[in-house]
């Protein structure tokens, strides 16, 4: 009995001090929150800068000259997301097994190979003046705020034994350079049809990558040898997973005859990877001696207004999907390993040595070979490179690679642009990603430009990659600026994109071969022909539309589906008195997407074999083709693969949600999760970092709640792709457009504006910024920063 109470009584003081240690080391990562009050002297100042935070932490900038307005941005910038600028300046340059051991190694080596870090020294040294001033004000801004840093390092650091580096200007560079790649991903899709081989047919070519204009996209013949097929999967498991998904937005605009305001309105809402912290940081920026303002969207490691209004203009993008990558095998030259083969003769291997070094292991000393069709991507690791077809390597070009990038300058040239027009002209210098850039002014006009580079090839493109000793490979240059899609002030008002193709059959250069399903862009258009004066209110009721056309086109072609099993056929009863929309609350939604899913899941596994997983996003055409009875991959029974499919998705919502049909709710699996992609692997707390918001919408709708990362995972709807940020400009009252980012301004966990934003986000709700001071609460939280 005594020992009994010794134990216990021990057992009590440890208690007490493991909370004491816990309840110290919360005061010491919460003291990383950075004050957003006081006043701060700082060296590169031209006049003083006073920033007043509202309640959601979302700075106001009022600076005495407009030079400062970067300066701040970066300090801001620095204050509340110095892990993610941190992350974004190392993953430029390739150095990210710095912090997170060999599991960087690969996206490391395909960064520093792809020379992204010397891309941005490039843009800098031949940058204007403008661009260099910002760069230098935006890098003294970040440094200025790590410098006056009070309390914890960021908890990513401390989590890593991290500490950051002090920012150059050609740093400020990075962040479009990441971004480029992410939004590149057609040559992923151009390795994964390459890793198919045989199995690469017509069929699948038409079911995966649809035109949606009942045309067929070409195959060459490069990529569909066995050996080849085995190497493409070799090389595959050797490179990084990509950043996120390189496709999906929505933006329209409406001129001012179809409005209340009798001025256009823009919106805007880009997809990207919802994570914690969020892609973007909101911002509104005066200057008072130039009377300039920038509102909008800003990003973490870039010295501009990424998508916004100035005062004058107002902007958006989506993707265009072009094809901007291409593979090409090249075949070494058997005399000399030293080059390769080309349809002139023999080539030297550009190559070069690159150290990698490497948190908890040594250093990685590897060369980097290029060829004139690109970068070799194939001997990444031993097994890529053991797997390849004797003297053979996979080259990998992009627009980066053949051209100087000067995508920064078109962003601040659009930044001061003052009408349509010079918006337009600004867009000259922009080479990736290529996006559709969407603009209306003040002055009434609106319109939508496609901005990039386009590569011309000495040859018809192709699905697969081609020989590159064999003559009609590689670029002969890009499509000129005055030949890019563009439409201006169209006769009925009107301009929308959703990822779906931009130019017809008729335009004379090739486009791309991977375009969303036009289900978004339909539903846009049809929202857009409601009768009536239109109002800010009415375009932030588009942005949350949950209405699927592709849900209602294809309960449509399963019309003749009529289940034996009675829980299955109450489903699809269900599905028929359903009005399509897939609501956080909607039980429908969530049988409709099982059932999607597992409709995909079986004619993938005919189709492609043990590939069908990596599949990837929802295909909307195999499905219908299913429903329609049509599909080469039912071996002769698409009646009974679409009825055995239905069967499994009840069963599996069954075995999830328990048996009551009337207590399904697709909120239930769709649930927006705002990972952080470092803290959210450390053991106990990741998991409760998350910030879990059930949300409406799935792939199909217009407001977009896709869900990647695998069909077989745990969490197949997880809603982890979507508008990170969303917009409403009235070109009559730019001070009244409307802001939304997601999940907060704060990049630190215990910071109260760290999810704060999530749930009025995921209702659709957005907020106005501030004009002036006096909008602002009179104790709202107030910095001064002043030069020394």
């Amino acid at each position: 009995m005594r020992a009994a109470k010794l134990l216990g009584g021990a057992l009590a003081v440890l208690a007490v001090l493991a909370s004491v240690a816990l309840g110290g080391a919360y005061l010491y990562v919460r003291s990383g929150v950075q004050s957003p009050e006081g006043e701060v002297r700082v060296a590169g100042l031209a006049g003083s800068i006073q920033i007043v935070r509202d309640e959601f932490g979302v700075p106001h900038v009022w600076a005495d000259h407009e030079r400062d307005l970067w300066f701040a941005v970066g300090f801001l910038h620095g204050q509340d997301r110095a892990a993610q600028l941190e992350f974004v300046r190392l993953l430029g340059q390739g150095r990210l097994a710095e912090i997170a051991g060999p599991r960087a190694l690969p996206l490391d080596r395909l960064n520093r190979a792809l020379g992204l870090g010397e891309n941005a020294r490039r843009a800098l040294a031949q940058a204007s003046p403008e661009l260099r001033a910002r760069a230098e004000s935006y890098a003294a801004g970040v440094n200025a705020a790590l410098s006056v840093r009070e309390g914890a390092p960021p908890v990513e650091f401390l989590a890593t034994g991290h500490k950051p580096e002090r920012w150059e200007p050609w740093h400020a560079l990075l962040w479009g350079q990441v971004m480029a790649l992410t939004l590149t991903g057609d040559w992923r899709d151009e390795l994964f049809r390459m890793r198919l081989g045989e199995r690469f047919t017509p069929a699948v070519a038409a079911a995966l990558w649809p035109q949606w204009d009942d045309e067929a996209p070409a195959i060459a013949e490069a990529g569909v040898e066995e050996n080849f097929a085995r190497w493409a999967a070799a090389i595959d498991a050797s490179l990084p997973a990509p950043l996120g998904p390189s496709q999906a937005s929505n933006h329209w605009a409406v001129s001012g005859a179809h409005t209340q305001s009798g001025a256009p309105i823009l919106v805007n809402d880009p997809h990207l990877s919802l994570n914690a912290p969020g892609q973007w940081y909101l911002a509104r920026l005066a200057a008072r001696d130039t009377g300039a303002v920038y509102a909008g969207a800003t990003a973490p490691g870039a010295p501009a207004l990424v998508l916004g209004h100035n005062g004058k203009i107002a902007w958006g993008f989506t993707t265009t999907n072009a094809d901007t990558a291409d593979l090409t095998v090249e075949r070494v030259d058997p005399a000399d390993p030293n080059n390769y083969l080309t349809p002139e003769g023999p080539r030297a291997f550009e190559a070069r040595e690159e150290t990698f070094q490497v948190r908890g292991g040594v250093p990685l000393t590897a060369v980097i070979r290029r060829t004139r069709n690109g970068v070799v991507v194939s001997d990444f690791d031993r097994a890529a490179d053991a797997a390849a077809p004797e003297g053979h390597v996979l080259a990998l070009m992009l627009p980066g690679l053949a051209t100087l990038d000067t995508t920064a300058e078109a962003i601040v040239a659009l930044n001061r642009a003052g009408d349509a027009n010079e918006a337009r002209a600004a867009l000259r210098g922009w080479i990736a990603p290529v996006q559709n850039v969407l603009i209306a002014d003040r002055q009434g006009r609106i319109a939508m430009r496609v901005a990039g580079a386009i590569p011309t090839r000495a040859s018809a493109p192709a699905m697969l990659p081609k020989r590159g000793w064999e003559a009609g490979t590689g670029w002969t240059g890009f499509v000129p600026f005055e030949r890019m899609p563009e439409s201006v002030d169209p006769a009925a008002g009107k301009l929308s994109n959703a990822n779906d193709r931009v130019v017809g059959r008729d335009w004379p250069h090739h486009l791309g071969f991977s375009f969303d399903a036009p289900y978004r862009q339909r539903r846009i258009v049809e929202m857009l022909a409601a009768p009536g004066r239109q109002t800010p209110a009415y375009h932030e009721a588009m942005l949350a539309d949950p209405v699927s056309l592709f849900a209602r086109e294809a309960i449509a072609r399963a019309a003749w589906l009529a289940p034996v099993e009675p829980r299955a056929r109450a489903a699809i009863e269900r599905l028929r008195a359903w009005d399509h929309a897939v609501r956080a609350e909607s039980g429908e939604g969530l049988i409709f997407n099982a059932w999607v899913r597992e409709i995909q899941r079986r004619a993938l596994a005919r189709a492609l074999g043990d590939l069908a997983p990596d599949g990837g996003r929802d295909r909307a055409r195999v499905v219908l083709d299913v429903l329609a009875r049509t599909s080469p991959f039912c071996e002769g029974d698409c009646a009974r693969l679409a009825e055995d499919a239905l069967v499994a998705a009840v069963q599996w919502i069954e075995l999830r949600h328990g048996a009551d049909m009337a207590r399904w709710r697709w909120g239930a699996e769709h649930v927006a999760p705002f990972d952080n992609p470092i803290l959210g692997r450390l053991p106990v707390i990741g998991g409760r970092l998350a910030v879990n918001v059930p949300t409406a919408g799935d792939y199909f709708t217009v407001n977009r709640g896709a869900s990647y990362g695998g069909r077989d995972s745990d969490r197949p709807f997880a809603h982890n792709h979507g508008a990170g940020y969303r917009a409403i400009y009235d070109l009559g009252d730019l001070d009244g457009s409307l802001f939304m980012i997601a999940p907060g301004q704060s990049g630190h966990p215990l910071s109260p504006h760290w999810a704060d934003l999530a749930p009025i986000w995921a209702t659709g709700r957005h907020l106005r910024l501030a004009r002036n001071r006096g909008e602002l609460a009179s104790d709202a939280p107030t910095m001064w920063l002043r030069p020394l």
